[in-house]
């Protein structure tokens, strides 16, 4: 319905995006570590020369080791070592006053590894097989977080089967993750092989003839379109604060408060995980895996967001001469897009948004409003935080994985409610956004097809399976919706709100209130669950 230009523009992601599989393998650069691990089984060799000879096929650039590493400056050694003292130093702080603290002890003996000067080019992601040593993990030689993606080949584990809850899985993924320092887990034996990555996702698929079309729409996608935490550094910090106790927030707030409780007896939101709880082989390990989450001290899964009420901005029409070319414009620093209705051209500003929130790793259905809500907003292509009275940020309060997914969210509704209130259709639902707002859940989960509520559409099962606070996935929200809305136009459809399906990761839906959302699950009890049960690829 728009460019994709225009979206990247309104979400602020200035970096090229890749949205198709093809696109990606075409960009995605991969090398294979030594085997020098131990107890490699042939399984897991085997596996690795056909997912290699399946990379050729797909023109992914396939680098000898030997040239996939570079030397990097003094410099960034230097800086490495600063780092390390600079931790150690906060830990006896710390562990003197008596103050509680999560920051891990590093051993002077990790130095070494620290230091080390030979370390992968950027851009380039690294396969490895089996259990390798402590101390030669292929982690310790990427450059980047960012840029780099460790992919671990290892035996099926013996106690998951295609019968296996969330649970296990969840669990076995995280163990895995923390025990191998990887960032995607490929579990396989003679018949079968299995996905992990940190969407808690876990696709099993046949060793066959089938092999080239996953590789391409599961485990690609997940390579090059990798977990990346938002930061503070990309925020707007609002210097002023909200109170929960005014009316522009109190029956926001009682939603996510009471409708959370209420979803605690759906089990759709598992107990997060205490990063120090889970297996490292060493402080050092789990220094790099704080690291890696952005200092983050737990992961939960999905998030329940309110979308503030915000007024509907007014559609004016363009004259010939106006017409742009593209189908947005900036004025004053402010984005406006333009649209085709009945051969007629038309355009809006976009206002700014802002959505009531949980903050990362917070237990998501017992909310401790003093404690862990936040509002993010969306103004004009920068995201934006605003802290409650009383509340000052620190490192425990980091924004959701998802809030670029949210905030296209939350952006997406105000564009269809803009068009549908110019066109005199789907007055409730605009009706709601201008008043109280719309509710944002997110599980990992999906809805079962036959319980989708009239008045909803869903989209997006067949995207390519990448991970959440990808800028793909916050695209794939806000392109999917406009076009499942502009359907419903075309098709005299009634909108009231959609299902936004990320395969192997979870969904996302639109809704009146957190507490409708949460009453019409526990109605009906086959409608969702957690897992991929219900998920349906076309």
């Amino acid at each position: 319905m728009i460019s994709q230009e225009a979206i990247q523009k309104i979400l602020g992601i200035d970096e090229m995006v890749y949205l198709t599989p093809e696109e990606m393998a075409d960009k995605l650069n991969i090398t294979f570590f030594p085997r020098i691990g131990k107890n490699i089984s042939k399984d897991a060799i085997d596996f690795s020369e056909r997912l290699k000879k399946v990379f050729g096929e797909l023109k992914v650039n396939i680098v000898p080791y030997e040239d996939s590493l570079e030397k990097v400056s003094w410099l960034n050694s230097l800086k490495r070592t600063v780092f390390l003292i600079q931790n150690n130093w906060n830990y006896v702080i710390n562990k003197v006053s008596g103050r509680p603290s999560e920051i891990p002890r590093i051993s002077v003996r990790t130095l070494p590894s620290l230091i080390r000067r030979k370390r992968l080019k950027r851009g380039i992601s690294i396969v490895v097989l089996g259990d390798q040593p402590t101390g030669n993990l292929p982690m310790e030689y990427i450059y980047s977080f960012k840029d780099n993606s460790v992919i671990n080949i290892v035996d099926f584990p013996k106690h998951i089967n295609s019968t296996s809850d969330f649970e296990s899985h969840f669990d076995t993924a995280m163990g895995m993750f923390s025990y191998h320092m990887a960032n995607i887990i490929l579990a396989v034996d003679d018949t079968k092989w299995m996905l992990y990555n940190f969407n808690a996702s876990h696709p099993i698929y046949p060793i066959d003839n089938t092999i080239k079309e996953h590789v391409l729409k599961a485990l690609i996608p997940k390579i090059v379109a990798p977990i990346r935490p938002h930061k503070f550094s990309e925020f707007i910090i609002k210097k002023e604060h909200f109170s929960l106790a005014d009316l522009e927030h109190k029956e926001t707030a009682e939603d996510l408060i009471l409708g959370a409780k209420l979803f605690g007896q759906t089990k759709l939101y598992p107990t997060g995980k205490k990063i120090d709880l889970l297996p490292f082989r060493n402080n050092y390990y789990r220094w790099i895996g704080k690291m890696h989450l952005d200092n983050r001290n737990g992961m939960s899964f999905g998030f329940l967001a309110r979308q503030m009420a915000v007024q509907i901005p007014k559609m004016t029409i363009i004259q010939g001469a106006q017409k742009e070319s593209k189908d947005y414009f900036i004025k004053n620093g402010r984005i406006h897009l333009t649209i085709e209705i009945a051969n007629q051209s038309m355009s809006f500003e976009l206002p700014d948004v802002w959505v009531l929130s949980q903050r990362s790793g917070s237990d998501k259905v017992n909310i401790n409003p003093e404690k862990d809500l936040l509002k993010i907003g969306l103004s004009h292509g920068k995201m934006m935080i605003q802290t409650p009275e009383g509340l000052e940020l620190h490192e425990d309060y980091k924004p959701s994985f998802d809030t670029k997914v949210i905030l296209a969210h939350a952006i997406g509704n105000v564009i269809v409610a803009t068009i549908s209130k110019y066109l005199n259709i789907n007055k409730d639902f605009v009706n709601r956004l201008e008043t109280v707002g719309l509710s944002l859940s997110h599980w990992h989960g999906y809805v079962n097809e036959k319980y989708i509520p009239e008045g909803w559409v869903a989209y997006g099962s067949n995207n390519p399976h990448v991970a959440c606070s990808s800028p793909q996935s916050a695209i794939y929200a806000l392109a999917g919706k406009l076009d499942s809305f502009k359907q419903t136009v075309t098709k005299e459809m009634v909108y009231n709100g959609d299902i936004h399906i990320e395969p192997h990761h979870g969904t996302n839906i639109t809704f009146t209130s957190i507490h409708d959302l949460a009453t019409l699950f526990l109605k009906n009890p086959d409608m969702t669950s957690l897992g991929n049960k219900y998920l349906v690829q076309k």
